[in-house]
């Protein structure tokens, strides 16, 4: 079973699980990536996810144990992944899974691990959370070519914020994955207040800072 906790600077979450349901969302993100003509390059930002995954069930992340009712106990393994991270790898590994043969067990991983961010984003910031997960849907169906482009700035724009406004800045930054949203901008037609100007992503080869979970 897969669970999360929210990280304490509001940077991410921290997906949890025992090793079986780990192994088994690392086997199945594999095979979409590996499968899916939407992912263009199967070294990426997706495949990233089963790394954390399988760096977690291996051990080398977190670990903690999870109490039973029966008052049996079970080894758990975490990792954290960011907030832009995540909701963008989860966004479109469910648009690659439509252009993929799949049965019912891969249907319920995916489910799952939807389930459990859904379940985060709605915990972390249940004000805006329908518009955060709107936008993750949204932002599967862009090219990948485009994600794989804009993520890295957007991650470290996201982080640079200060931890009091990360989770209240999070709807406006899921916005600008948006394929459109330079040319809407470049026109003027998406400087409503709010929206985050391009300029804030200037300098993308810079490297992330040092920053709090």
């Amino acid at each position: 079973m897969l669970e999360f906790k929210l990280t304490r600077h509001h940077a991410g979450l921290v997906l949890w699980g025992d090793y079986a349901a780990l192994e088994r969302a690392h086997g199945l993100v594999h095979r979409v990536v590996e499968e899916s003509p939407v992912i263009d390059d199967k070294e990426g930002f997706v495949l990233g996810l089963a790394y954390d995954l399988r760096k977690a069930f291996e051990g080398q992340r977190s670990k903690a144990f999870r109490s039973d009712p029966d008052g049996s106990r079970c080894r758990i393994y975490g990792v954290e992944i960011l907030w832009p991270v995540i909701l963008v790898q989860v966004g479109l590994l469910r648009q690659a899974m439509g252009f993929i043969v799949t049965n019912r067990l891969d249907q319920s991983i995916m489910f799952e691990l939807e389930h459990v961010v859904e379940t985060a984003v709605r915990a972390a910031e249940p004000g805006r959370a329908d518009e955060i997960l709107e936008w993750m849907g949204r932002v599967g169906s862009a090219p990948y070519s485009h994600l794989a482009a804009v993520l890295d700035s957007r991650c470290r724009y996201f982080i640079e914020c200060p931890p009091t406004k990360r989770l209240s800045t999070l709807p406006r930054l899921m916005e600008t994955f948006d394929p459109m949203y330079e040319f809407l901008a470049e026109h003027r037609l998406a400087l409503r207040p709010g929206i985050i100007s391009p300029e804030a992503f200037a300098g993308g080869d810079r490297e992330w800072p040092d920053f709090k979970w």
